[in-house]
C-alpha cells in the first residue's frame, strides 16, 4: 500500500514541475506573443512578420489572457500619446497605483482612432470577438487533460503576464518618461528597460540584453513596416 507521505512528495514534485514548465512556457510567450507581436510589431509597426508568426503568437496571448489584443494595443497606443498625463490610462500617480497595477487589460472608454487600422486585420478582429470563448476553450480542455498541465500550460503564464504588465505599467514609470529597470526583464522580455523605448519607441532593441529585441532584430531586420 502506498503510504500518504510518498503522494504527497509525488504530488509536490508534480505540482514543481509543473510550475517549473510553466515558467519556461511563459517566456516563450512574453518574447513571441507579448514583445514581439503585441508592443513591438502591433503597437509600434516596427517591422513585418509573417502570417504564421502573427497566428501562433495571438495564439499564445489568449493563453495568456491578454482579453482583446486590440483592447491592449489602442491602450497602449493612447498611453504614449498622453504620457504621465491624467488622460493617461496607465499613469498611476492619476488613476491610481492599485488599479493600474490590477487592471491593466481592462480599461474601458478607449478613443477608436487609436485602433482603426487594427479592425482591417481579421485575425485581431477574430480574437477581439472571440477572446472568451477561446479562453474557456483552451483551459477546460487543459484541466481535462491534466490539472498539473493547466497549471503549465494556463495559470502560470496568466499570472506571469499580470504580474509582467502590472509591474511595466507601475514600477517602469517611477519615473517621468519612463524608467528602466532590468528585474522586470524576467516577466516581460526586454521591455524592462522602459525609459529606453520612451526616449525612442521605433528602437527595435532597447539594450544589449533586451533579448526579444534580439530576436527580432534577427528575424525581421529586412521586413521593414
Amino acid at each position: 500500500m502506498v503510504s500518504p507521505h510518498f503522494l504527497w512528495i509525488y504530488s509536490s514534485m508534480e505540482l514543481f514541475y509543473a510550475v517549473v514548465l510553466g515558467i519556461l512556457w511563459s517566456q516563450v510567450i512574453s518574447h513571441w506573443g507579448a514583445s514581439i507581436l503585441l508592443h513591438r510589431h502591433y503597437c509600434h509597426n516596427q517591422f513585418k512578420v509573417p502570417v504564421w508568426f502573427e497566428i501562433i503568437g495571438l495564439a499564445m496571448l489568449m493563453i495568456a489572457c491578454i482579453r482583446t489584443p486590440i483592447g491592449w494595443i489602442a491602450s497602449h497606443r493612447m498611453h504614449h500619446h498622453h504620457s504621465d498625463t491624467e488622460n493617461d490610462p496607465h499613469a498611476a500617480e492619476h488613476v491610481g497605483y492599485w488599479k493600474v497595477l490590477f487592471t491593466t487589460w481592462d480599461i474601458p472608454n478607449i478613443p477608436s482612432k487609436y485602433a482603426r487600422d487594427l479592425y482591417k486585420n481579421p485575425r485581431l478582429v477574430f480574437c477581439h470577438k472571440h477572446w472568451l470563448k477561446i479562453l474557456i476553450t483552451v483551459n477546460v480542455i487543459s484541466f481535462i487533460i491534466s490539472p498539473y498541465f493547466w497549471i503549465a500550460f494556463c495559470a502560470v503564464p496568466f499570472i506571469f503576464a499580470k504580474i509582467g504588465f502590472g509591474l511595466l505599467n507601475t514600477v517602469g514609470h517611477k519615473e517621468e518618461g519612463g524608467a528602466n529597470v532590468p528585474w522586470l526583464n524576467f516577466f516581460i522580455a526586454g521591455e524592462g528597460y522602459h525609459k529606453n523605448h520612451h526616449d525612442n519607441w521605433k528602437r527595435v532593441r532597447l539594450h544589449k540584453y533586451d533579448t526579444a529585441g534580439w530576436i527580432a532584430e534577427k528575424l525581421f531586420k529586412n521586413e521593414k513596416a
